[in-house]
């Protein structure tokens, strides 16, 4: 049994960062326990686009410092790794790094970022899926990798945290070969399960001091939760990240999945936990709009009925009023049913396979997701008894 630690922490101030991450360490063991001197450490955090660190789409910098500060103190060198969304370019990475922040703090505390868009193909025994995963070049060089992801909601996946963070991992164009090809959610939950085992990181320390709930993972609000979570077992860190928000963890695709593969515990019991008692933490009004429907999804899709899954599922909308023509929605669609006319994108939904890339990495937040009208019928009748219930 792996131990979840989990520290208050109120907001970014840097004296404060640096004694919850020390706590968090001593909570899982010690820093020597992962660190050694001469050790070549790669941190891994959620950038996945080019957005201000005070949206809560991504880690924020003030936790990267403080955690790449311990690990230098402890005679290791730092290198920030990542693949955002879209192509995996020198171009891209530059403009993500500044944008989130990235460039001043690996400036202030040492750390190298990677520029290396070389990948290697490794075997994957552990994998249901994927035996074998492309993955970058600077996770696989590394002693050491440290994954720092965010605590969000998802358009597609319901939640996104540890375990996801890792689809990172993967370089940028074989992220949408991987969409087109596994549009059962099934199949993409047991994928991105594949990709994490793939890399395996020793070590997950997710930023949800402030998180982001509606519609994420980048055109959500910000939502402050206040904490700092830390394990050597990602799947139990999202467990107890899942309870904190409200949810059923076994609602969630990726832990569902995790739990019938013997890789996540079935039960809040069966996890260690040290620092705060979840009882004591769990946040009010969190919204995660995807979780009402995905019940429903995950059983069609998983019978002889499986037409009716895609009918129950939220299609992305365009807002041509918001909307730039910045053409990014074209590039990052899997399926290629997106096209520009009149200077605006329009999306083919008959051939849309509901990944909502478009959604996800729209640099101005023009494209929503609309439930469809059986959903919506549907979410109106639980709010209706539930309502009826408090009288």
């Amino acid at each position: 049994m792996s131990i979840v630690s989990i520290v208050k922490c109120e907001d970014y101030d840097e004296r404060k960062l640096d004694m919850v991450i020390s706590k968090v360490f001593d909570d899982l063991g010690g820093i020597e326990k992962f660190v050694k001197p001469g050790m070549k450490v790669a941190i891994k955090p959620n950038l996945v686009s080019a957005k201000n660190p005070e949206d809560g789409a991504t880690t924020h910098p003030a936790l990267v410092g403080a955690v790449a500060r311990l690990l230098v103190k402890n005679g290791a060198s730092v290198m920030l790794a990542e693949s955002p969304g879209g192509l995996y370019t020198k171009l891209l990475l530059k403009r993500v790094y500044a944008s989130c922040g990235m460039e001043k703090i690996a400036q202030k505390e040492g750390i190298l970022l990677n520029y290396d868009i070389s990948e290697v193909e490794v075997e994957n025994p552990e994998g249901q899926l994927l035996k074998r995963v492309s993955i970058i070049k600077p996770l696989l060089d590394a002693d050491l990798v440290i994954n720092l992801p965010k605590l969000k909601t998802h358009g597609q996946m319901v939640y996104t945290g540890a375990v996801k963070n890792m689809f990172g991992a993967v370089p940028g164009e074989l992220k949408a070969e991987y969409h087109f090809r596994m549009t059962n959610y099934t199949n993409f939950a047991n994928a991105l399960i594949d990709i994490f085992l793939a890399v395996k990181p020793q070590l997950s320390i997710m930023d949800a001091v402030v998180g982001m709930d509606g519609a994420g993972p980048t055109a959500g609000n910000p939502f402050k939760i206040g904490l700092v979570l830390g394990s050597e077992n990602a799947f139990e860190l999202d467990y107890a990240a899942i309870k904190i928000i409200g949810a059923d963890p076994l609602k969630i695709p990726i832990i569902y999945q995790a739990v019938k593969r013997g890789l996540c515990p079935e039960t809040e019991s069966q996890i260690s936990i040290t620092g705060e008692k979840l009882k004591d933490i769990r946040v009010e009004g969190f919204d995660i709009p995807a979780l009402q429907s995905m019940k429903s999804i995950l059983f069609y899709e998983n019978s002889i009925f499986n037409f009716f899954a895609n009918k129950l599922k939220a299609s992305p909308q365009l807002n041509k009023k918001v909307c730039t023509g910045c053409t990014n929605c074209i590039k990052v669609c899997p399926a290629k049913v997106i096209v520009l006319k009149n200077g605006k994108p329009e999306i083919d939904l008959r051939m849309c396979i509901r990944c909502f890339c478009c959604q996800e990495l729209c640099p101005v937040k023009a494209i929503s997701l609309k439930k469809p009208f059986v959903m919506r019928l549907m979410s109106k009748r639980r709010k209706f008894y539930r309502h009826k219930k408090d009288f």
